[in-house]
């Protein structure tokens, strides 16, 4: 887990052990969370407009795009969705496990990115689709364990509490990341996500949990910021 060449907060690379875990194949979608909004359990995404540059149409509960990764969740929204299933949100060493396997990996599916493997912004203003994609979109850009999108589309919450200078403290066993803190872990990057290194299997990012990305895309008047997750199952009885 973690690299001696990216930023000091992936610092030091060490070996995590991990117990049998179930992680989400695809993102958790727009038909999906409003399951959990009919049932009473979830609150409704912070906004409900299209994820697109280009159209504000609706975009939760509008039925074109009901397999398309649910955005504007802040963490106490995701958590609470998660749990809803008995499951949890994913702890950093288990996403990024699923994302780059044992073999340190830079990208899910190997060392290069490209358009046919992610929907990622290949530069500023332009992403490959300009848009979320529907989850499973990009095969070719699978993780080792067959887990899709775990880079690009929405990025990611997990479980753990930020720490910049966490992974010099970090159990060898099991991480839970730290018992406190200000901000909450989102993996992944985005579909609008300019700073490249987001892509990075063991990139790290941070925002306050009751961030959903909504404020920006207020003021731009789309999703540019599409915040997301899925979750994860303790695979032991």
């Amino acid at each position: 887990m973690g690299s001696d060449d990216g930023k000091d907060d992936e610092k030091p690379a060490h070996t995590v052990y991990l117990d049998a875990y179930y992680i989400d194949k695809y993102e958790v979608t727009n038909a999906a969370y409003k399951v959990c909004v009919d049932a009473g359990v979830c609150q409704p995404p912070k906004l409900t407009i299209h994820s697109g540059a280009s159209d504000n149409s609706v975009y939760y509960g509008n039925s074109k795009f009901d397999n398309y990764p649910v955005i504007f969740m802040d963490w106490f929204s995701a958590n609470a969705y998660c749990e809803w299933r008995e499951a949890s949100l994913p702890t950093e060493a288990q996403w990024e496990k699923a994302a780059r396997g044992t073999d340190e990996r830079l990208y899910p599916w190997g060392d290069e990115i490209s358009c046919d493997k992610a929907n990622y912004s290949v530069t500023y203003r332009y992403g490959c689709s300009r848009d979320t994609s529907e989850v499973g979109s990009y095969p070719r850009g699978v993780s080792p364990y067959g887990v899709y999108d775990l880079v690009g589309n929405v990025s990611e919450w997990v479980a753990d509490w930020y720490s910049a200078t966490y992974y010099q403290i970090s159990p060898q066993s099991n991480p839970q990341g730290p018992d406190s803190g200000q901000y909450r872990v989102l993996r992944g990057g985005w579909w609008f996500d300019y700073y490249h290194e987001h892509f990075i299997s063991t990139s790290r990012n941070k925002a306050e949990p009751n961030y959903s990305g909504e404020y920006f895309s207020r003021i731009v008047g789309s999703g540019y910021e599409a915040i997301g997750f899925r979750c994860a199952k303790d695979a032991t009885p």
